[in-house]
Formats: structure tokens, sequence, C-alpha cells
């Protein structure tokens, strides 16, 4: 029987859990003894270059991908030796054409891409008076439309505590439009629950 490809994308906020969830699918697909091989962005160094890193310390080896045109070849290269392909943090690829109709085709030749990302962009702290509430990356659109499995996680509200779907940007947003400049950690970035959220546009409430 042969061998049935797929695209499992696992989403939430910051701090979700995402990255876990990511690196346990592909130690059970190694322990099934299939090949797998683990990919991040060379933007994304926060725990070094070789590595996928959680913020709790868990780690696997990894292989950056890189964006633009020189992505779509190495994941061909890639997929002639493994089977499972993981990408931690999607949304660096944002702006990769190609992509997503890449891992598409990938998946209909017998392959099982699992990529994490971020289920929405970051909303701003409230003195720079813009927010981007419910505003997928434009990769995540494209992701979410083809998967054929979805997991949604969510996190606990830094203000409440309660269930958290968005993420805050709790630091002085970056001037450029470098992608570099947007990653961070916990000093940067927590999650935020919906009611938490529409109090910063409605401090009354």
């Amino acid at each position: 029987m042969p061998k049935i490809g797929k695209i499992v994308v696992i989403i939430g906020p910051m701090f979700a859990g995402k990255t876990t969830r990511l690196l346990k699918e592909i130690q059970k697909a190694r322990k099934g003894s299939r090949k797998a091989v683990l990919f991040k962005s060379g933007i994304d160094n926060r725990y070094g270059e070789s590595e996928v890193v959680t913020h709790d310390g868990a780690r696997l080896p990894a292989m950056v991908l890189p964006d633009g045109e020189r992505c779509i070849s190495v994941l061909r290269k890639a997929a002639k030796e493994y089977d499972i392909i993981g990408i931690d943090e999607g949304q660096f690829w944002d702006n990769t054409d190609g992509l997503v109709e890449e891992l598409n085709r990938l998946a209909s030749n017998s392959k099982s891409i699992y990529i994490s990302m971020l289920n929405s962009k970051a909303v701003y702290i409230p003195m720079l008076n813009r927010k981007l509430k419910g505003e997928l990356f434009d990769i995540g659109y494209e992701l979410l439309a083809c998967a054929d499995h979805i997991y949604t996680l969510r996190s606990k509200c830094w203000k409440c505590g309660r269930k958290a779907s968005f993420t805050q940007r709790i630091t002085p947003w970056p001037k450029s439009n470098n992608m570099a400049d947007f990653v961070g950690g916990a000093k940067d970035y927590q999650p935020i629950c919906s009611t938490c959220l529409s109090k910063i546009d409605n401090p009354g409430l």
C-alpha cells in the first residue's frame, strides 16, 4: 500500500507549545523508522543557528531553510532523502512565492509536512495606537486552506491568566521592515486573551 502524504499545520500564539508539538512529531516519526528532517529560518537565531529550541529548552538539530528562490530547491533536494519535513516558525517565509505550492506537490508525492507558525500577527503596544488583531500572515491563509490537519493551540494570558489566542508586543515596535527585528522572546511578546485585548482600546470595559 503506498504511503500517503499530508500537510499538518500547528498554529497558535507565542508560548502555546507549537514548537514543542512539532519536535514531538519529528521524534515520533524517527522512532517509527521514517527519515525526518527539521528546518528553521536563518532569521531566528535566538537559541543558535543549528538547532530548533523550545522556550523550555527542548531541542533538535535543524537545517536552515532559506527564503526566496533557494527555498524551493532546498526542499526538493531534502525530499529525495527524507519522508517527513518539519518547518518551525512558518511565518518567516511569508513572502516566499511558490512555497505552499511546493509543499502541496511534496504532499501529493507521499511526503508528510509539519509546519508550526503563529496564528496571527502580534498586536502593537497601546501607545503606538495601532493593532493587527486577527490578521493572518499571507502564508497562513494559503497553508490553512490546503492543510490536511490543523492543530490550534492556546496559551495563558499574561494579564488575567485565561486562555489566550493572540500575541501582544510589549516592547517598542521595530521601525524597520526587516523580519529579524521582529524576532523576540518573553521580554518582547506575551500571549493575551480577547477580553484583555479589547480593554486596550476600551479601558473602561
